[in-house]
This record gives structure tokens, C-alpha cells and sequence, in this order.
């Protein structure tokens, strides 16, 4: 019987709530991370810029996805570790630095925003899903207001007169616009099944 006793209490104390939380989070963290690096690995359309080489990828629409579902912290996380991992494996390690720095900067600000807005929704799921459009247009504001002030600051500091690097720069402009739109649309066509679906998941 004591060992009957034994058994019953690992096992209530193996089912904790919190716990199970955590290694959800952990888990949909990863998976994420793991979206996001498919999502720009097997997607891409390059796009004429002055500068760089941008491409149109899946990428931002699954990390505005993350921030949405995962909220601004775990969304940054998901968000470094596949975007980094994609710049390492295609040879772009110069583009670490602004990656780390400006996922940061829109995961943690779109996702406030949005807690913000869903906690005004009170619920209302058409109200959620606008403020979920809203939001992914405020990313890619601030993906482009981002990239633009680090590419002029790095192009400057490479020995590029600021004139020079303010033109080059906004003559790239176009390309981002051409992401943000797109990662709007993203988010209209897949707000829905994907919070759904991870709701389902999350909940359990």
C-alpha cells in the first residue's frame, strides 16, 4: 500500500498546472522560432534596393504571428533565434546585429501595444482581430522607421558621407513598404485559424 501511496503522490505531484504552463510556453516558443526560419528559408522573392539585398518572405507575418500569440518577450526570443539562425546558415552574419536589436525593439513594442488593445477588446473578437491588423501595421512602420536608422548609421560609419547614406537608404525604402504590406495582409488572412488553432493547443 505505501508503495500504491507512492505512486499516487508522484503522480499528482508530476501534473502541475504551472509546470505544464511552462513547458508549453518553452515548446510553442520553439516552434515558432522554428516558423519563422522556415518562413523566410523556403519563401523568398528578392526586391531591387540601392542597398542590400532584401527579398519578400513569410518571416515577418510569423513573428508578428508570435507576438500576437506568444506575446512581446517570448515573441523577441522566438523571433532572434529563427532569424538568426536563417542569417548564420545563408551567410548573412553581418545582418546579426541589426536583427537582434530590431526584433527586440518591435516584439516588445508591438506586443505591449497589443496586450494593451486586446485587454480594451474586453473580449470582442471582431475588436481583436482590428487591433491585430493595427498592430502588424505598426510593425512594419517600425521595421522600416528601424532598418532605416541602422543601415544609414552602419553606412556612415563604413565612410559614407550622411547624404550619401540618406539617399541610398531611401531609395530602399520601397522594399520594406513592399514587407510591411505584405505582413498586414499576412496577419488579415491568418489571425484567425492560427490563434484559434493555437488557443486549442495553449488551453488544453
Amino acid at each position: 500500500m505505501r508503495y500504491g501511496k507512492s505512486a499516487a503522490g508522484l503522480s499528482s505531484r508530476s501534473i502541475n498546472p504551472e509546470s505544464s504552463a511552462n513547458i508549453t510556453s518553452t515548446v510553442m516558443t520553439a516552434f515558432f522560432a522554428a516558423v519563422i526560419f522556415l518562413g523566410i528559408q523556403s519563401f523568398r522573392i528578392p526586391l531591387p534596393a540601392a542597398v542590400g539585398t532584401p527579398f519578400l518572405h513569410f518571416g515577418h507575418i510569423f513573428v508578428m504571428l508570435a507576438v500576437i500569440c506568444l506575446g512581446g518577450r517570448r515573441s523577441a526570443i522566438a523571433s532572434v533565434l529563427g532569424l538568426v539562425i536563417f542569417d548564420i546558415l545563408n551567410g548573412y552574419i553581418h545582418s546579426i546585429p541589426n536583427v537582434f536589436v530590431s526584433s527586440i525593439i518591435k516584439c516588445l513594442l508591438v506586443g505591449t501595444l497589443f496586450a494593451a488593445m486586446k485587454k480594451h477588446a474586453a473580449g470582442n473578437k471582431q475588436k481583436e482581430y482590428l487591433y491585430a491588423v493595427i498592430c502588424a501595421a505598426v510593425y512594419g512602420i517600425t521595421n522600416i522607421v528601424v532598418d532605416f536608422i541602422w543601415s544609414v548609421a552602419e553606412l556612415v560609419l563604413l565612410g559614407s558621407s550622411l547624404n550619401a547614406a540618406l539617399i541610398a537608404e531611401i531609395s530602399s525604402i520601397p522594399a520594406t513598404m513592399i514587407n510591411a504590406v505584405f505582413t498586414v495582409i499576412g496577419i488579415m488572412l491568418l489571425y484567425v485559424p492560427i490563434t484559434s488553432a493555437y488557443n486549442r493547443i495553449a488551453h488544453k
